[in-house]
């Protein structure tokens, strides 16, 4: 396949050479000159391990060539990579004029060739970048030959150091559009099976690369806070996180990583609070760790918050122990809505299968006259069903009248009685 790539910085560079890795025949294109020209000796304008060597394999087979002209790239190529940068503005927005520009040229050359052709982005752009600021560039221009083109999104997730190792042996490839003019993209991508292939829609697409970044400064902010409490208390830092590594039931693991109710329990919110005062206690600032429990407070609100939005005044919530198959409610996130409820003259009940009632009677003497034997029962006298834990299915299939229902488990099922917490 002949592949136009715009931009040669680091993604475009990559890509060059590992696609002509795979047969395929590049030509890339850049503003800048001295790019163009290095590309055209088979050298590298950044240091990638491995890649100025496929160049150059690639320039003496006569599948690599350059040009700073748009107009040969659209008249050579049958699919486009744009690669060009999307640095961030002074406000942290994502700065698109390198993404304007070129799709802008793109457009006016497909325009006078006439020329079917596949997009694919592969710059980090954020959502709905796609459809609501590239689409409309290109209906301006085409108009009604908008159907030339096929637009779709690309994520890479190339770390530096790695990045010819990362392409041929990627953890997962996505592709994002709403176009049914994809098959030369699909056939483009299909070329190691053993990696998973995700097609969804623009916005998806252009959202993950975002989680995984977010999620990896995360992880070096923690351990970098954790252990600084850990070395002022004389811990052995090397053998604690050699402990913790250790997990790879919870820590290490997709464990706690599907977005739902906020923590609870005995153990977490308690444990959390000690290490933010071990901290104190040595006169440490730790802005992430002290953090957590406010953006935990936080998300309480929002599900909070989505219940009274349905101006419902008689709500069930089916399961308040904090998580399956377990009678602890200790700081359960919804047994702390239903009792802010409650004080607010809500009409509620509640009940859940796991719950200890002797204990909660004990514990909650306030609270056990709300307590709802019979899901049916419960379901019959409620405008509003908020479900949590395993229970989505059990409360579906009860759920006769279609009332509404606000689905807090990590369940989904496709009804349009329930409105889903994520």
């Amino acid at each position: 396949m002949k592949i136009g790539i715009f931009g040669l910085g680091y993604v475009g560079v990559v890509n060059a050479a590992c696609f002509t890795k795979l047969g395929h025949y590049v030509i890339g294109c850049d503003v800048k000159e001295t790019k163009v020209d290095m590309l055209r000796k088979g050298k590298s304008p950044i240091y990638e391990p491995k890649v100025d060597e496929l160049l150059m394999e690639a320039l003496q087979s006569g599948q690599l060539s350059a040009t700073t002209s748009v107009s040969e790239v659209i008249n050579n190529a049958e699919v486009l990579l744009i690669c060009v940068g999307t640095p961030s503005n002074s406000n942290g927005e994502v700065n698109l004029d390198f993404i304007y520009n070129t799709s802008f040229e793109i457009a006016k050359e497909i325009k006078s060739l006439g020329k079917e052709i596949t997009i694919l982005y592969r710059s980090t752009i954020p959502p709905n970048t796609l459809k609501t600021y590239i689409e409309p560039i290109f209906k301006t221009i085409l108009k009604d030959e908008i159907s030339l083109v096929a637009l779709a999104f690309y994520p890479e997730f190339l770390r530096e150091g790695k990045a010819v190792d990362d392409f041929f042996n990627a953890p997962r490839i996505v592709l994002g559009s709403d176009s049914d003019q994809l098959d030369k993209a699909k056939n483009l991508l299909a070329y190691n099976p053993e990696i998973p292939f995700y097609h969804t829609n623009p916005q998806t697409s252009e959202f993950v690369k975002y989680v995984d970044n977010t999620f990896h400064a995360l992880k070096v902010a923690f351990v970098n806070e954790v252990y600084e409490v850990a070395k002022s208390f004389d811990v052995d830092v090397s053998t604690a996180n050699e402990i913790f590594l250790n997990d790879r039931s919870l820590n290490i693991s997709t464990a706690y990583l599907k977005p739902g109710l906020p923590f609870g329990g005995s153990c977490l919110p308690k444990d959390l609070r000690a290490i933010v005062a071990m901290a104190k206690s040595q006169n440490l600032k730790l802005p992430l760790l002290e953090s957590i429990s406010e953006s935990n407070a936080h998300a309480m609100n929002r599900l909070e918050q989505l219940i009274l939005k349905q101006n419902k005044s008689k709500i069930f919530f089916v399961g308040f122990t904090f998580k399956n198959y377990t009678d602890d409610y200790r700081e359960s996130p919804i047994l702390t809505i239903i009792e802010r409820l409650i004080k607010s003259n809500y009409d509620v009940k509640f009940t859940d299968v796991d719950a200890n009632l002797v204990n909660l009677r004990i514990d909650k003497p306030s609270l056990i006259k709300y307590y709802q034997e019979s899901i049916t029962e419960g379901i019959k006298c409620s405008d509003l069903i908020v479900v949590s834990k395993r229970y989505l299915v059990d409360v579906v299939k009860l759920n006769h009248d279609k009332k509404l229902i606000i689905n807090c488990s990590r369940r989904t099922i496709e009804d349009n009685s329930i409105i889903h917490l994520f």
